[in-house]
């Protein structure tokens, strides 16, 4: 189990959130220290001064005026004012920070009697009720002064959830900004590698974004470039050569039939034979450099494809059996797909003799085709090599023609449609050339 996400944009966002927790974490520290903890020492200290300035009028004044004065507290500043009874059911304030500090303060200024109280029924038997209460001794009676505890006091839990919620919303807005404008030529890119690893000739990518994904880009153009200067002149090259020995083994051929009657005629179908093994070799160089992009997808029958491809087979020679199941028209190239097939009809008719069975069908939700005959098969462990260009199974090579690219132009047509060419066992003996395409692709 992966517990650190691979995308560049989880890991962005990861770190972009860690590093907004430590620094919010550092900036609240400092404010504390700072800004909060001076703001609320010079609150506290100027509301006891307004306390004692209470106290003194309270103690001064005579009991019309004190009236009077207890009114204009409560109307003006929402500050009661009541003498203590005696029976109030109260409990003592929290001492935890920031009450604590207020009521260490109270009691500095007023002496030992002063206390800081909630009153149950506005608490419910809980400390932190919203109107404290202190009990204020003067020189007459003692008086109980309530007042809202904001007055001493600010509550910063709800401040400090929105800024971080906030901050951390910004985070993953801006996170997912500059990875999508980072993911968008990446992906791009991905893609038209990919396409250029399945044979395909996309179209160069924009070179867009920041000015390392620009470098990026532009090297992936010119090698891309480059490549298919280097396809051209292999093709031209290899083109060239096929071309230039066609003509010395036409004339090989037209001299060897003009032979007959004067050599032996095993060893003038021998030649006649290498001759044309020689062509079958030279038309799959053909083949392989030809490029199967270039040619544009149309709607393909896969059936009816496979149908011609198995009746030409028949024409050359080769024992073909049919069992096509009808297929949703695929979105492919057609000339490209009939090398496919031919060249798995040509390897099973050289490789098994025999008869071969070509099928057609739709399974998992992609389209099938499938050569099935009954030769010697393929182990297991030789199936990779043998998909690679020039390669032969040793036991193959005496007495059969070919260049050992059958299998590669099948293999890169499959995967230049998006599929997979398969060799299996085939059950009861033999080999099982499966190729599976999506369908609609």
């Amino acid at each position: 189990m992966r517990l650190f996400p691979s995308s560049l944009r989880w890991r962005t966002l990861i770190v972009i959130a860690a590093a907004l927790v430590v620094s919010q974490a550092a900036a609240l520290y400092l404010l504390h220290e700072y800004v909060t903890h001076p703001r609320y020492t010079t609150r506290v200290g100027h509301f006891v001064s307004h306390l004692k300035t209470i106290r003194a009028a309270l103690g001064a004044l005579d009991a019309p005026q004190r009236a009077r004065f207890i009114d204009d507290m409560v109307r003006q500043e929402g500050i009661r004012i009541m003498p203590v009874r005696g029976d109030e059911k109260m409990q003592p304030a929290e001492t935890e920070l920031p009450t604590g500090f207020f009521r260490q303060r109270i009691r500095e200024t007023f002496g030992p009697d002063a206390e800081v109280y909630v009153r149950r029924a506005d608490s419910g038997g809980r400390r932190g009720a919203a109107t404290l209460w202190v009990r204020m001794p003067t020189a007459g009676d003692d008086y109980w002064i309530a007042f809202p505890r904001e007055r001493i006091e600010r509550d910063p839990v709800m401040a400090l959830l929105t800024w971080g919620a906030l901050g951390l919303a910004i985070a993953i807005a801006a996170t997912f900004f500059v990875v999508h404008r980072l993911n968008r030529p990446l992906a791009e890119l991905a893609r038209a590698a990919a396409r250029i690893g399945k044979g395909g000739d996309p179209a160069p990518v924009s070179e867009t974004g920041p000015s390392e994904i620009r470098a990026v880009a532009r090297a992936f153009n010119e090698m891309k470039e480059d490549l298919r200067e280097s396809e051209r002149g292999r093709a031209t090259f290899l083109a060239g050569v096929s071309h230039d020995l066609r003509t010395p083994l036409a004339r090989l051929r037209l001299e060897v039939e003009m032979l007959e009657g004067r050599i032996d005629a095993d060893a003038q179908r021998g030649m006649v034979q290498d001759l044309e093994d020689m062509n079958a070799i030279i038309d799959q160089f053909i083949d392989y450099m030809r490029t199967e992009a270039a040619e544009p997808p149309a709607p393909v029958s896969l059936a009816e494809l496979a149908r011609s491809c198995a009746e030409r087979a028949a024409r050359g020679g080769a024992s073909v059996a049919c069992e096509l199941a009808d297929v949703p028209p695929l979105m492919a190239r057609p000339l490209a797909l009939k090398r496919l097939v031919d060249n798995l009809l040509a390897n099973a008719a050289r490789h098994a003799g025999g008869e071969i069975l070509i099928r057609t069908a739709v399974e998992g939700g992609q389209a099938r085709l499938s050569v099935l005959d009954r030769g010697p098969g393929i182990p297991a462990s030789q199936v990779a090599r043998l998909k690679q260009p020039f390669t032969r199974r040793d036991e193959a090579r005496s007495g059969s023609s070919g260049a050992g690219l059958g299998l590669a132009i099948a293999d890169r047509v499959a995967a230049l449609h998006g599929g997979v060419l398969e060799l299996l066992a085939r059950p009861g003996g033999g080999l099982e050339a499966r190729v599976s395409l999506p369908l609609g692709g």
